[in-house]
């Protein structure tokens, strides 16, 4: 089984909603999830090692900055060597603003900074998941990440896939 951590941080939750969704398009028959909200949980970097993946996500805060929370996390991230780690990152924001969701793309920079396997698509929601074309690409990025995951053969830290 592939062990995945869907980590999220969610104000409204909106990037909740998107956080459920995602779980449900992964295989339950090839994929173990473990859902955790960060703003519940501090995270030792060591427990990312457990899983095989990550899908990160967050909301965007005021004009393009990361939450508090999102940055708690950053610091703990920053400690952690993802190498062989698949990651996709997703999040909500409001077009209102100029920086759109750039919270997303600033977490795929943390990501690939260790050394994980960042999945290049990504999933940026105005508000709720809730138009066609939003649910298409949560769909898309649970795939992408599913199969990168098989692909590249991840193994959990007891070396099991």
């Amino acid at each position: 089984m592939i062990h995945v951590l869907i980590l999220y941080a969610s104000s409204t939750g909106n990037t909740e909603e998107i956080a459920n969704l995602l779980e449900q398009h992964l295989d339950p028959e090839v994929c173990t999830v473990t859902m955790e909200n960060i703003e519940m949980d501090r995270l030792d970097p060591q427990q990312l090692l457990q899983y095989d993946g990550i899908l990160f996500g967050t909301y965007t805060y005021d004009d393009g900055d990361l939450p508090f929370e999102t940055e708690l996390f950053c610091d703990t991230l920053r400690t952690a060597d993802l190498t062989g780690k698949v990651v996709g990152v997703f999040g909500s924001g409001d077009t209102a603003y100029d920086g759109f969701c750039s919270a997303v793309d600033l977490m795929k920079v943390e990501f690939k900074q260790q050394n994980a396997r960042v999945i290049q698509h990504s999933v940026k929601v105005d508000l709720s998941p809730d138009e066609e074309e939003e649910l298409l690409s949560i769909k898309k990025l649970a795939e992408e990440f599913q199969q990168t995951i098989i692909k590249y053969g991840a193994t959990n830290e007891a070396g099991q896939f």
